[in-house]
Formats: structure tokens, sequence, C-alpha cells
């Protein structure tokens, strides 16, 4: 794997970890570091899938989940808490193949609203399963890959849940009980790995969360070369490799046509310009256009042509009228 970083936010739902993602990802973007944002549950078209069924229930699905020989799922129609676990699991496996490895791969960072941390706290703390139990099947599903650094947002669950915009899902309906060990759950595994985790009072205003953030963001960062191409950045000399040509496309032999006809310089330009518009005029009296396309072509190409662009002076055979309205076009934008 090359120098990806791997990063992931953890909390409990309305603690804040969506906007700081989003935070963290504008902010290395104008580092000039090439940043990911992704989630789970949900971070693959398959994810998606198993996003709605394990926050919503089978009731997701009117269609395929018949109940009683008819299509209507009860609500009392609930995934059981094993089968809740391995399709967390299914969408981590085909999450980490599909999108995070490869991410890593590339060397870009990668930002997770939640990871396997949340699996072992949602169902080993909150549905009474076995942490060791979870944390193997997901360190399974994920071929061992666990993020460099995971912020916690820690906030009590009577205090995030006020801050929800929508209804609650499943989880975020399961109980003041459930949503308390859940929150002791994580606070837990902070302990055990103080190393990776950094936990957050996520009842501060959001800058002050992101304060903190991005100052460990820093430290994490120390060290990269920007890989995104910044705003000031000089474009790259172009050189044409059979003659010598410098990055217009000139040459000290041979100069374009349109070039040494109306070079402008310091005196007489006025007059080389009136001259070179009476002379694309008479020309174009001059030459017979029944052989060319209709003028709702010109219109087309004058409108989409730009200095060059795919449409410019050269796009036009030699005495075509397409090639002096171009040319005259060209010389206005120049002016």
């Amino acid at each position: 794997m090359s120098d990806g970083l791997f990063i992931s936010f953890e909390g409990m739902d309305g603690a804040g970890k969506t906007t700081q993602v989003q935070r963290a990802h504008n902010y290395l973007q104008e580092c000039g570091l090439r940043s990911l944002v992704t989630r789970e549950p949900g971070g693959t078209p398959v994810g998606l899938t198993i996003r709605e069924l394990v926050l919503h229930g089978l009731a997701a699905f009117p269609s395929v989940a018949v109940t009683g020989g008819t299509d209507v799922v009860d609500a009392s129609d609930d995934l059981a808490s094993r089968t809740e676990a391995l399709l967390y699991a299914a969408d981590r496996a085909e999450h980490v193949a599909q999108v995070v490895r490869p991410a890593l791969d590339r060397g870009d960072i990668v930002l997770c609203d939640r990871y396997l941390d949340s699996s072992v706290a949602y169902q080993a703390g909150g549905r009474d399963l076995s942490a060791d139990v979870i944390r193997r099947l997901s360190l399974w599903a994920s071929q061992g890959l666990l993020p460099k650094r995971t912020y916690l947002l820690d906030a009590d669950p009577d205090q995030s849940k006020l801050r929800l915009d929508h209804e609650p899902d499943r989880l975020e309906s399961a109980g003041d009980d459930f949503q308390q060990h859940v929150r002791q759950a994580f606070l837990q595994l902070a302990q055990r790995e103080p190393d990776r985790f950094l936990v957050i009072d996520a009842t501060q205003s959001i800058d002050q969360v992101w304060q903190i953030i991005q100052d460990d963001l820093d430290k994490l960062v120390e060290g990269r070369e920007p890989d995104l191409p910044q705003a000031d950045d000089d474009p790259p000399d172009v050189v044409d490799e059979d003659d010598g040509a410098d990055a217009d496309g000139q040459n000290d032999a041979v100069e374009d046509e349109s070039a040494a006809a109306y070079e402008d310089d310091e005196q007489g330009a006025e007059s080389d310009w009136t001259e070179a518009t009476d002379a694309a005029q008479a020309s174009e009296d001059d030459v017979d256009w029944q052989d060319q396309p209709d003028d709702d072509q010109y219109s087309q190409s004058m409108n989409a042509g730009t200095v060059g662009g795919a449409a410019d002076d050269d796009s036009a055979p030699l005495g075509s009228r397409a090639r002096w309205l171009l040319r005259s076009r060209l010389l206005r934008k120049t002016r």
C-alpha cells in the first residue's frame, strides 16, 4: 500500500460527524491534498441497499418482503441481531474492497463517516453481542484494515438526538438504554486504543470541534506533498519534439501566417488592423461559397470557438468563409 491515509469519524447520531467530515475534506482540498469522503453503511451501490435494510428494516422493501402471502410488511418484522451484524460486515467488505483500499493505494486521504467501531459499539454494546466476535468479523471483512486516526465525537444521547432533523431510523429509535450502552461502548473502545482515538467533546460549538480536528489533522498530514493542481500553478510547457516549437506552437523558422500578417507593434497597429479587416471582407466577396456549409454552421462554429480551442483559426480550410470569419473573431478577441 502507498502513503494513503485512512481517517474515520465516530459517535452517536446527531454528534456532528458528517459536518466535520465535510469540513476536513474542504480543508484538505484547500491544502492541495486529494481526499475522498465516504461512509458506512452505504459507501457502494451494494452498500446503499444494505443501508436501507439495516436503517429502515424490511418495510424499506415492501415489494420483495412478503409476509403471510401479502406484500404488507408488519412493523414487528425486524432483523435479528446476528443478521444485522452480518449485513454491516457485508457492507464493510464491499466498501473496503471497492472504495477504501483502491483510494489508499492511490495515495488518497480517505475520510469515512463511521467504520467498524460503530459495529462494535452498536451490535455489541447495544445488541449485547460479543464485542470480540463483532470486531473479528469486521476485521475479517475488511482484511484487517484499521484507520490511522479515529475522531470520536462524544455527546450524551439526550443532547445529540435534539440535533436530528429527520425521522428516527431503527437504531435512533431503539430507546434510551440502547443509546447509553452504545455511548459507553464507544468510550471503552477509545480507552483500549488511545493512540488511534481522539475523543472530542461534541457539545462544544462546531467551530471549536473543528479546531481540535484541524490541529490534529495538520500533524497527520505534515510533510505530505500537495497532489492537487493549485489555482496559481503555471501550465506546463508543451514542446514539439519534431521541430523544437515553443509552448505557443511558434517556431523560429516558421511563423504562423496570421501572426506574421497581423503582428501588433506599437506603431501603426490601428492601420494594420483596419487593412486586415478590409482584406478579409474583400476575400469574402471573391470566394464562391456554393460548396461551403450553410451560415448556421458558421455561426455555431464561431460561437463555439475560443482562442486555442478546437474551433480556432486553423480548424477551417484555407480560403473558406469559415476561416475568414473565425480569424476575424479571434483578432477581435486579441484586441
